[in-house]
């Protein structure tokens, strides 16, 4: 079972990372915008977080897939990182910022709970992850099994990568 439990969160996380860090890849001028009118980087850092943190997003999905014990420090560097994430956005909601965090790229939709959430359940992932990553020992993967895992972690990446759509799509204030 930890295999699967393995399989399915180095595959969510790398999925996760990969998308969030091409977004900022492309478009490094919004995300440091977005850094700044969040403020919780000095001014004269944001430039540098912004081209930092999708570097350090590829690192943590490459390691995730790396071999034992490196795989565990990824999952503790993806977990950092959500918690992270997770505490700037808890800080600009109580600061009543209404600003979006171009965490997938430039979007419309003002940073919310739904995004705090999502960062804790991908948080939650990378705990599970490392966890599985720790008890792992020698067990086989049945073919049926790795492809629902993997159906899984297709639907929920793109569920989790697709939060602002779901926010806006849902939002009752219209």
């Amino acid at each position: 079972m930890t295999a699967y439990l393995l399989l399915g969160g180095r595959c969510v996380l790398a999925a996760v990372f990969a998308v969030s860090a091409l977004a900022k890849f492309r478009a490094p001028r919004e995300f440091a915008s977005a850094l700044r009118a969040m403020a919780v980087v000095p001014e004269r850092l944001a430039g540098v977080t912004a081209a930092a943190v999708p570097v350090v997003e590829v690192a943590a999905g490459l390691l995730v897939w790396a071999p034992m014990p490196i795989a565990t420090w990824g999952f503790v560097l993806s977990g950092v990182m959500f918690a992270v994430f997770a505490a700037v956005l808890v800080s600009v909601l109580r600061r009543g910022l209404d600003i979006s965090c171009s965490c997938f790229g430039a979007s419309g939709v003002p940073v919310s709970r739904a995004h705090v959430g999502r960062n804790l359940i991908l948080l939650g992932i990378a705990g599970a992850g490392l966890t599985a990553s720790v008890g792992s020992g020698p067990g086989g993967l049945g073919a049926a099994g790795v492809v629902v895992v993997l159906l899984v972690a297709i639907f929920a990446s793109i569920l989790i990568i697709a939060t602002d759509t779901l926010v806006e799509l849902f939002s009752t204030a219209r």
